[in-house]
């Protein structure tokens, strides 16, 4: 392994790894009636699947053993998403997403090892790299609140470094092996989170300091926000895209 790969590798074990930080937050959820969204992690889940067998179908160990990680941890998440589930039709919820997330990774994953023809692996490919410009889609409304309201309390500087070093590394990763597949994708999801630090730094974070200081307020930096910021992004092969979402907003999402 050269260098790049193993600072890859290392740096996206570490964002889902962090994301296990919503394990214990589940409990307190369920406590005070807060509804966590589990759709970024199935995601998550998804996403981890098609790289996972990208870096098989490339003979690639290092994207398919950093994503299988990916997969472990966000199979761990979705289940204790379902433990905590506030009653049957919350379980019930949670099932029916986690079934659909399944059989179109199934689908996806049949068809490449079905087919018999070629054109299938790129057009596998482009569903990989689709995903992660999904993903890299998650922040733009936050970063129109942000220039509104002149305040980037709602983005996380420390998760955004890590992914724009993560994007980095998987972008250099992609251009030495000479895949467009892995280039593409990390190389916008650079930009994007260079922009987010950009808006930090310009706007600040006034809101969320502010909160901080009077330890309330709807913006902080709880491990829950920090795991909901990183469930988006996965392991080799995925451009992460960074979205912080405030307590008072999880309510409102599913």
């Amino acid at each position: 392994m050269t260098l790049v790969s193993v600072a890859a590798s290392g740096v996206t074990i570490a964002m889902f790894l962090s994301q296990l930080s919503v394990v214990p937050q589940l409990k307190q959820a369920r406590r005070t009636k807060v509804a966590v969204p589990v759709l970024q992690f199935l995601m998550s889940f998804l996403s981890s699947v098609l790289w996972l067998k990208y870096g098989l179908l490339k003979g690639d160990g290092t994207i398919a053993a950093v994503n299988a990680t990916g997969v472990v941890v966000a199979l761990i998440i979705v289940v204790e998403f379902w433990r905590h589930a506030d009653g049957a039709g919350a379980r019930a919820r949670v099932e029916a997403k986690a079934l659909g997330t399944v059989v179109l990774g199934v689908v996806l994953v049949s068809y490449v090892d079905r087919s018999r023809d070629p054109v299938a692996v790129d057009v596998f490919s482009l569903a990989c790299c689709a995903m992660s410009l999904l993903f890299l889609a998650a922040p733009l409304g936050q970063i129109g609140n942000v220039v509104r309201r002149r305040d980037a309390s709602v983005l996380l500087p420390s998760v955004a470094a890590l992914a724009f070093a993560n994007n980095v590394l998987w972008a250099v990763y992609g251009h030495i092996h000479a895949d467009p597949y892995m280039t593409l994708p990390n190389g916008v999801g650079a930009l994007f989170c260079l922009l987010q630090l950009s808006l930090i730094a310009y706007y600040g974070r006034a809101a969320a300091a502010a909160a901080s200081a009077a330890s309330a307020g709807a913006m902080h930096d709880s491990p829950l926000d920090d795991a909901l910021a990183v469930a988006a992004g996965s392991g080799g092969g995925v451009a992460v895209a960074v979205e912080s979402v405030p307590m008072a907003e999880l309510a409102h999402r599913s």
